[in-house]
């Protein structure tokens, strides 16, 4: 979790020199990776799968159209920070499988890919969106109610206002959550961007979810966590009917108090990071071009020459999203109390760090649900 940056509502637009055209447009390659806290290490192997939220639902309770959008959103190819050696590409349907059992926990995602249009002269954008629902409320409500409620109305709000900023998107999304139902209670953090053929990203951030930008190997643009004080993030709330709501965190997205907005010029090569705080709390930013490095690595192999441009930017987006979940699970169970091998104390948690800041005595790792949707930027050529 990294400090808020109260002074800084609208993020200094990220720039760069090259400029995609309409023959040769941006286009975005997508991985995705998710695991709950409640999953394997952290519980045994045998023990039944939670249904989180809709996934348990049957279309016949009510809000069928969101519980049939939530099992759909989980049928989308995805992995859980495993990897086995003996398939092509580390991935089989097994893991696709157990991915899907597990589910994402309290986090949930959109994806919203438009058909493209042939009666305009530019491509609608393609938007992306990742939340986070509130542990807090877990003895009165489910809190993955809110957080799949949150990303399906974003998902149907980003089609209909398909050119608007996330963040009105965003506001949309969680008015509709406000009278949905279905969603009794709950909190969520929440990250949405939107990038277009001319390589434009804007973005808007609220709470401790977040949106990192690699280029050339390095990290060049991240968004700070927004928070009320140490782990309490900004967050949009739905409180239960009649509840005494005083005390209860309660922001607005379009409050630029609660929430930043941000713009970047991409351009191919660039990789884009949405992350729910299950990375972020445990993982240093620092470490993601170390990660990144390695898996180019792997990339350039002989045994992937035959990959096309094409394939090369899929699989990276996959493998990275992956390798991020995977490598966060096994910081959540730091000590704190490590060394490296020159004996010196090793790296800290993002979470230990600000839980010092704040007074408090925390050592090492933070067992949560992660997310991360990671995309690699590349151009478009005719053939």
């Amino acid at each position: 979790m990294k400090p808020s940056a109260r002074l800084l509502r609208a993020l200094k637009p990220l720039t760069s020199d090259y400029t995609f055209s309409s023959r040769s447009p941006a286009i975005y390659s997508l991985g995705l990776s998710y695991a709950s806290k409640n999953s394997p290490p952290f519980v045994p192997k045998n023990e039944r799968a939670p249904r989180y939220g809709y996934a348990g639902y049957r279309n016949d309770h009510g809000a069928a159209l969101i519980s049939e959008w939530v099992k759909s959103s989980l049928d989308r190819r995805a992995g859980r920070g495993e990897l086995t050696v003996d398939k092509p590409g580390g991935w089989d349907e097994r893991l696709q499988d157990e991915t899907r059992r597990w589910g994402a926990g309290e986090d949930f995602y959109a994806v919203d890919v438009p058909e493209t249009s042939s009666s305009s002269s530019s491509d609608p954008p393609v938007h992306f969106a990742i939340s986070d629902g509130v542990g807090g409320w877990s003895d009165v409500v489910d809190p993955s109610f809110f957080s799949q409620a949150l990303m399906y109305h974003y998902a149907k709000s980003s089609s209909s206002l398909e050119t608007a900023h996330p963040r009105a998107i965003l506001k949309q999304a969680y008015e509709r959550v406000l009278k949905e139902e279905s969603v009794v209670a709950g909190s969520a953090t929440a990250c949405g961007i939107a990038v277009d053929s001319k390589g434009v990203l804007r973005g808007v951030n609220m709470g401790d979810s977040g949106c990192t930008i690699l280029r050339d190997g390095k990290v060049i643009f991240e968004t700070p966590a927004l928070t009320h004080y140490f782990n309490c993030p900004t967050q949009l709330t739905k409180t239960p009917k009649g509840m005494d709501a005083s005390g209860v965190v309660r922001d607005q997205p379009d409050n630029e108090k609660c929430s930043d907005t941000f713009e970047a010029q991409l351009q191919p090569g660039d990789i884009i990071l949405l992350y729910t705080d299950g990375l972020s709390d445990n993982v240093p930013s620092a470490h993601f071009p170390l990660l990144l490095s390695h898996l180019r690595g792997i990339m350039d192999h002989p045994d992937n020459a035959d990959l096309s441009p094409a394939e090369r930017d899929s699989e990276l987006a996959r493998l990275f999203a992956d390798v991020l979940v995977a490598y966060g699970r096994r910081a959540m169970v730091r000590t704190g109390e490590e060394v490296d091998e020159s004996g010196k104390p090793s790296w800290k948690t993002p979470f230990e760090v600000e839980a010092k800041k704040a007074g408090l005595n925390f050592k090492g790792g933070k067992i949560d649900d992660i997310t991360v949707l990671a995309s690699v930027v590349s151009e478009l050529h005719p053939e």
